[in-house]
């Protein structure tokens, strides 16, 4: 099978018979009674929120990443002793005797020095007044691929930014969701930064549940 980066939401759609639900039950959860941030992460988004509106139109990919989406991540704190984020990894999966594959951009998963488990991928993707391919097709087909790899038919998560525009995704089973778009130089910034935070909260439960059957 191609990579994840060649992929396009039909063709995920086509391949693997998954259909679009909306106002799904996971995705509303996820969304609903966001965190709220404290006055030192009030001030964090800020600043990103105004730097974000001065230079989204400008930023190339690298850019975008390393002075917005990592310093946002960085504040949420994916890294504890049963998961950790993990930035350009490999994942592959043998499904039909084929192997599906691709470079993740991020993800959160269990494992210390690799990922095991994923839970969470985050797609960042091109600046905002050049995009080229679809987003939602190989965000969903990186979802698949951790969905095979897990095997415990417990949803996956998943985000793809483009410039200012935070989507969010649920895959449970054969059907997805996905959100409106959250405009981060808004104060949308601070739903991004509470569904984040659930996300975390999220992670431990399924974690917990796995671990008490």
């Amino acid at each position: 099978m191609k990579p994840f980066s060649k992929w396009t939401i039909a063709e995920v759609e086509e391949t693997f018979n998954i259909v679009i639900q909306k106002n799904h039950e996971r995705l509303t959860e996820w969304l609903s009674d966001v965190a709220v941030p404290t006055p030192a992460e009030e001030s964090l988004l800020d600043r990103l929120r105004e730097r974000l509106q001065d230079r989204v139109w400008d930023w190339n990919e690298w850019e975008l990443k390393s002075k917005f989406i990592f310093p946002l991540l960085l504040a949420i704190d994916f890294d504890q002793e049963e998961f950790q984020s993990f930035i350009e990894r490999d994942i592959s999966v043998d499904i039909d005797n084929e192997k599906l594959s691709g470079t993740v951009d991020f993800l959160v998963a269990s494992g210390k020095r690799y990922p095991k488990h994923p839970y969470f991928f985050i797609h960042e993707y091109k600046k905002e007044r050049e995009l080229s391919g679809d987003p939602l097709g190989q965000l969903l087909i990186t979802m698949i691929a951790a969905q095979k790899l897990n095997n415990d038919n417990q949803p996956i998560y998943g985000c793809y930014v483009m410039g200012r525009f935070w989507f969010f995704v649920v895959l449970e089973g054969l059907e997805y969701s996905t959100s409106l778009a959250y405009d981060a130089t808004k104060d949308d910034i601070r739903s991004i930064f509470g569904i984040l935070k659930n996300t975390k909260g999220m992670i431990s439960k399924m974690i917990t549940a796995q671990g008490a059957k």
